[in-house]
C-alpha cells in the first residue's frame, strides 16, 4: 500500500488568519492543526527536521544557530512549546516516572543546560577545568549547587514531551506516520559530546582537530562544504564500541518519538570528509567503519520498534547501497537530481520515477535543494524537454503546470513512500537551506515559514492514481497550484 506525505518543519507552520494570535505558530500545538490538514487531504505521513535544541551562536548567551543539524541530539527544543502547555506542572509521581523513562540522557542534559546558563555559554571547552573534563568531584559539586536549575530543565522537558506526546497520539488516531531525522554528526557544543568525549577526534583542549564537511571536487554537487562538527574517532578501533553505544542511545531515544527515521548522511559510515578549517587543500576523504557498524545499528533500531531508511544520495555509494539492499533498508530517490544541470547529464538513479524501487522513499526535492519551481528555473527549455523525456511527463512552457506534472510522476511512482515538501505542494520557490552558505552567526538558512496559515492550505485529495493521470495529461489533477 502506498503512503503519501508531506515534509514540513514544525518551525515553519503558521496558524491564524491575517496574523491573529488565536494559536501560537511553530509549536507542537500548531502541529496538531497540520495533522488535521494531512488527514483531510488523504495523506498518511509527516516528515520533520530534527527537533532538538540547537547550540548557541559563538559569543552569544541567547541566540541559537539556525541549523537543526547542529542540535544537542537529545531533548526537545523549548521553542516548540505553546503558551498553553508551558503552564503545565507535573506531579511528583509524573516527574519521577519521566526521569526513570529518560534516565539514559536526562541527567546529563539537564546538568549541561544548567551549566550553560551559569557560565553563559554551551562551549564546554571554556568551563572551569573540573567540570569541563567531568571529574567526579566536580560533577557532584555542581549537581548540588545547581540542583534547582537542573530540576527546572527536567520539568521543561517533561512539558515538551507531554505536548509532543499529544501530537503523536493525535497522529496515531489519524493513522499518520511520523518520520523523523537523525543527524549523522553532533556539534561540539552538545551534552552528548561533552559526556562522550572519547568518541570524538578532539585535541587535549577539547577542540576538533578536523571537522565534518564535503571536500570540493567534480562529484560535489554543492561544492566544498564545511559543516563544523567534530569527527568520530573511526581511526581508533578501540573507540568503536563506545561510538556504537552512543549511536544506540540516540536511536533508543528517537524510537520514542518517531515511527520511521531517516539516517542522515548514511554514506559517512563508509567514507567521510575530514575538513581542514584553515587550509582547504588539506581536506581529506577518510574511510569509516562501514557495513559492520551499520548492520548493528539497523538491528538495534528494529528491536526498538523503529523503521530506518537511509539517505543514499551523492557519490561513493557502492558499499552503502549494497549493505542497504542486503539489510532490506529503504534508500531515497530525489527527482530534483534527475537532470544534473552542471554536468548536463541524466542521473539514472533518479531519472524515471516509474523505475523507482518499491522500498524507496521518493521525494520531489529536499530541504537542501531548490524546490521544483526553483529547479525548473535553472534549466533551459532544451534541458527541461530532456528531463521530461526521461521522466516520462508531457512538457509544458507553463512552469507551474510542468512542476505539478513532475510532482505527479513522483506520487505515481512504484515507491511505497512519496514525500512532498510543503513548498512543492504550494508550487513556490521558497527554499529552506543552501548548502555551503551557512554562517556561524546571523545565518539566513533554515528560517523558512510556510507562505499561508494552515487554515488556508488548499484542501485537495491526494491519490497515486490521480497523480498518474495528472503527470500524463494536462494538469496537476487534484493537487493544488497555490
Amino acid at each position: 500500500m502506498k503512503t503519501i506525505g508531506t515534509a514540513a518543519p514544525i518551525s515553519a507552520l503558521r496558524s491564524g488568519i491575517d496574523g491573529s494570535d488565536r494559536l501560537a505558530s511553530g509549536t507542537f500545538e500548531t502541529g496538531r492543526l497540520f495533522l488535521a490538514w494531512l488527514a483531510e487531504t488523504g495523506q498518511g505521513a509527516w516528515q520533520f527536521l530534527p527537533l532538538s535544541e540547537t547550540h548557541l551562536e559563538p559569543g552569544s548567551r541567547r541566540t541559537r544557530v539556525a541549523s537543526p543539524y547542529k542540535g544537542y541530539g537529545v531533548g526537545l527544543d523549548p521553542r516548540y512549546l505553546s503558551a498553553k502547555d508551558a503552564g503545565a506542572t507535573p506531579s511528583r509521581a509524573a516527574l519521577a516516572a519521566f526521569r526513570k523513562e529518560h534516565a539514559a540522557w536526562l541527567p546529563t542534559y539537564a546538568l549541561f543546560c544548567a551549566l550553560r546558563d551559569r557560565f553563559g555559554t554551551d562551549d564546554w571547552t571554556t568551563w572551569e577545568k573540573g567540570i569541563r573534563f567531568r571529574k567526579p568531584e566536580a560533577l557532584r559539586r555542581w549537581r548540588r549547587e545547581l540542583a534547582e536549575q537542573v530540576v527546572a530543565h527536567e520539568t521543561l522537558q517533561w512539558r515538551l514531551h507531554a505536548s509532543y506526546g499529544a501530537l503523536r497520539a493525535d497522529a496515531k488516531r489519524k493513522d499518520i506516520r511520523i518520520l523523523g531525522d537523525l543527524p549523522f554528526y553532533l556539534p561540539l557544543r552538545s551534552p552528548l559530546v561533552w559526556a562522550n568525549r572519547a568518541c570524538f577526534d578532539l585535541g587535549a583542549d577539547g577542540r576538533p582537530r578536523r571537522v565534518s564537511g564535503v571536500p570540493d571536487g567534480p562529484q560535489a554537487h554543492f561544492g566544498r562544504q564545511v559543516w563544523g562538527h567534530p569527527l568520530y574517532r573511526w581511526n581508533a578501533k578501540g573507540a568503536w564500541n563506545a561510538i556504537a553505544r552512543l549511536w544506540r542511545q540516540r536511536i533508543r531515544y528517537h524510537a520514542g518519538l518517531y515511527d520511521m527515521m531517516r539516517l542522515d548522511h548514511a554514506k559517512g559510515l563508509f567514507s567521510y570528509g575530514a575538513m581542514d578549517m584553515r587550509t582547504p587543500p588539506r581536506d581529506m576523504v577518510l574511510k569509516g567503519p562501514g557495513a559492520a557498524l551499520l548492520r548493528g545499528l539497523i538491528r538495534f533500531a528494529r528491536t526498538s520498534g523503529l523503521t530506518i531508511f537511509a539517505e543514499d544520495a551523492g557519490d561513493r555509494l557502492e558499499g552503502l547501497r549494497a549493505t542497504l539492499l542486503k539489510l532490506g533498508v529503504p534508500g531515497i530517490r530525489i527527482l530534483r537530481f534527475a537532470y544534473n544541470e552542471k554536468r548536463k547529464t541524466i542521473e539514472h538513479d533518479y531519472a524515471d520515477p516509474a523505475n523507482y524501487r518499491e522500498d524507496a522513499v521518493a521525494y520531489t526535492s529536499t530541504h537542501d535543494t531548490e524546490t521544483l519551481m526553483g529547479y525548473l528555473r535553472l534549466l533551459s527549455t532544451e534541458e527541461k524537454r530532456h528531463l521530461c523525456a526521461h521522466v516520462r511527463v508531457e512538457y509544458s512552457d507553463d512552469a507551474e503546470l510542468l512542476a505539478a506534472r513532475l510532482r505527479g510522476a513522483v506520487l505515481a511512482s512504484s515507491a511505497r513512500f512519496a514525500i512532498i515538501p510543503i513548498q512543492d505542494w504550494l508550487l513556490t520557490r521558497d527554499r529552506i537551506n543552501v548548502p555551503g552558505t551557512e554562517r556561524a552567526t546571523g545565518d539566513r538558512n533554515w528560517r523558512y515559514r510556510v507562505s499561508v496559515p494552515i487554515e488556508r492550505l488548499p484542501k485537495f485529495q491526494v491519490t497515486s492514481r490521480s497523480a498518474m493521470r495528472a503527470s500524463r495529461s494536462s494538469g496537476s489533477g487534484t493537487a493544488p497550484k497555490r
